[in-house]
């Protein structure tokens, strides 16, 4: 049988391993990218974000410092790559005094917001004109290569795929792929209200939460005995229309995997969750539940991969070489930009050792210690 090509397999072909693959194609690697549901409707995380980039760091953490200069990657890659749909915005805060105050604090920091719909639209094409190679379907599982190094992906409906390198960036997934991924990092359910433009025109501006209370409830979901869910009110533009509200839902983690790897239990159903968003936006600011009445709206529902101590992981896993992990962020849109360049110059460096990299990835505390130097 023929060893492992060269270069990286990616299985994700959303945010984080689209712009991925393009780092590893600067630096002359070859990178294949294997995506089950590809374009802007896709069920995936990615596909139904708010995209908001804040220009200052929401947390006291050298990632969140980091992450806060975002938007200024971004207009590189626009100078770049064309338009990706990302462009700065004005917004408006829901709330009482206290995120009156941090939207005086906003008035003065840039703020921006990456259109899914736009970006999702354009990969496709993007990603050929960079030189990877992109493929449409399901991975159904992977393992290491007995006589050579190198990892083999098992994919719906055609023949395996093999390659030095392997990255999971498939979100939610990819504990399904690989069930011994580190147990902070759980699964938990998204959902958002889809409607039409009003009148026709984009909305001008964001309505945004003044704190998330998706990120507490990520915080204390290893303490859940049973599903809790939040809605975090909000409202922004789209490339369809307007994005309206969001729903999270976790369950409880449960040991039922023989390797003592947690697994969430089903998602929601889809109808009850959509009350639960609906009722929280009508009883919530008059301005969301206007929203409702501008025509009908469509639920989205798709799982999301989190990070319970709310660091996102961009490392080799332990004891399974060649096998890389990048996902579980709290803020995809302004943290993959920045840790997707130095994590190709982590897997393209990978024999040679740990280099800086490896370093400021430690220092940015997406490599775990239990990733290994």
């Amino acid at each position: 049988m023929a060893g492992p090509a060269p270069g990286v397999l990616i299985v994700g072909g959303g945010l984080a391993g689209a712009l991925l693959a393009l780092e590893l194609r600067r630096r002359g690697v070859a990178v294949t990218v294997l995506e089950a549901s590809p374009g802007p409707a896709a069920p995936s995380a990615t596909a139904w974000s708010y995209g908001v980039i804040p220009g200052l760091p929401l947390a006291p953490t050298p990632l969140a410092r980091a992450a806060a200069a975002s938007a200024a990657r971004w207009r590189q890659l626009q100078r770049r790559h064309g338009d990706l749909g990302w462009q700065p915005v004005r917004a408006r805060l829901l709330g009482g005094a206290a995120e009156q105050a941090l939207l005086a604090r906003l008035r003065l920091l840039p703020l921006s917001q990456v259109d899914p719909g736009v970006l999702l639209a354009r990969l496709p094409e993007l990603l050929a004109a960079a030189g990877v190679r992109w493929l449409q379907g399901r991975a159904m599982g992977l393992e290491p290569l007995a006589a050579a190094a190198g990892w083999r992906v098992l994919r719906e409906g055609g023949e395996p795929l093999q390659a030095d390198q392997l990255v999971l960036a498939a979100g939610a997934g990819c504990r399904r792929l690989w069930p011994a991924l580190p147990a902070a990092l759980q699964c938990s359910w998204a959902g958002v209200l889809e409607l039409p433009p009003p009148g026709g025109a984009a909305a001008t501006g964001l309505l945004l939460p003044g704190r998330f209370a998706r990120l507490a409830l990520e915080r204390r979901s290893a303490l859940l005995s049973e599903p809790a869910w939040v809605v975090d009110a909000g409202l922004v533009p789209r490339r369809s229309g307007l994005l309206v509200g969001q729903l999270s839902w976790i369950a409880p983690a449960c040991a039922d995997r023989r390797d003592g790897t947690t697994a969430p239990e089903p998602a929601p159903e889809p109808r009850q969750a959509e009350a639960w968003l609906r009722q929280a936006i009508a009883a919530g600011d008059p301005r969301l539940a206007r929203c409702l009445q501008l025509g009908p709206a469509r639920y989205r529902q798709v799982p999301v991969a989190f990070s319970r101590d709310g660091l996102p992981w961009a490392a080799p896993l332990a004891g399974a070489p060649g096998l890389w992990l990048f996902s579980g962020f709290s803020g995809g849109f302004a943290q993959v930009p920045l840790l997707a360049p130095l994590l190709a110059a982590a897997i393209t460096a990978e024999r040679q050792g740990p280099g800086p990299a490896t370093r400021e990835l430690q220092r940015l505390g997406v490599w775990p210690a239990a990733a290994g130097a």
